[in-house]
C-alpha cells in the first residue's frame, strides 16, 4: 500500500446526491447542483481520482440501472475501511464529531481503494459546514492526536495524514 502520488478527493453523500440530481434535472440546477456538477466536472477534467463511501457506493448501486448513475459511477472509486480506521474513527468522536462525520473522516485517512493500493485521500468535498467548521477548530488538536497515534505505528500507515475539508466552491481553488 502507498499513498496516492496525485491529489484524490473523498465525495460526501450530500456532494453526490446533488451531482445525481443535476444529472436527472439537466438546466433546472439548483446552486448547489450546479456547483457539485461542475466541480465533479473539472475533477474528472483534471483526472484526479474521486472517490465515495462503500455506503454511499451501496445506495447508488440499487439504482444502477439509471443512466445518470451509471455515468457518475464510471467516474469513481469506492473507499474501504481500512486498517486503523474504526480506532480513529472512534477517536474522532471524542472531539464532537457525529457517528458519519467521523466516519467520513477515518476513511479519509485511513481508507483504501479495492486494491488496496491508497491510503487515505488528501481531500473530502461536502456541503457540511458544521463538519468543515468544527474540523477547522479542532484541527491542531487532531494533528496532535494522529501524530501520536501513528507513532506507533508500522508503514504505511504510520504516513496516514488528516485530509482537506472543504466545500465544493472551494475545491476549486485547489484544482489551480
Amino acid at each position: 500500500m502507498m499513498l496516492s502520488p496525485v491529489p484524490t478527493y473523498l465525495l460526501d453523500k450530500n456532494v453526490v446526491r446533488r451531482i445525481i440530481e443535476g444529472l436527472i434535472h439537466p438546466g433546472r440546477f439548483t446552486d448547489e447542483e450546479a456547483t457539485a456538477i461542475a466541480l465533479w466536472r473539472a475533477l474528472r477534467q483534471s483526472k484526479s481520482p474521486m472517490f465515495i463511501s462503500a455506503e454511499t457506493a451501496n445506495i447508488m448501486g440499487w439504482f444502477s440501472t439509471w443512466r445518470e448513475i451509471r455515468l457518475f459511477l464510471d467516474t469513481v472509486e469506492t473507499m474501504y475501511a481500512g486498517k486503523y480506521f474504526k480506532r480513529w474513527a472512534r477517536r474522532l468522536q471524542e472531539y464532537g464529531f457525529n457517528r458519519e462525520d467521523a466516519k467520513m473522516l477515518g476513511l479519509a485517512t485511513y481508507g483504501t481503494d479495492a486494491t488496496g493500493g491508497i491510503l487515505g485521500v488528501e481531500v473530502i468535498v461536502t456541503f457540511d459546514r458544521s463538519l468543515i467548521n468544527n474540523y477547522e477548530v479542532q484541527r491542531h488538536a487532531l494533528e496532535r492526536r494522529l501524530q501520536a497515534m501513528t507513532a506507533q505505528l508500522s508503514p504505511p500507515f504510520r504516513e496516514a495524514g488528516l485530509p482537506e475539508v472543504v466545500h465544493p466552491i472551494e475545491g476549486f481553488h485547489l484544482l489551480e
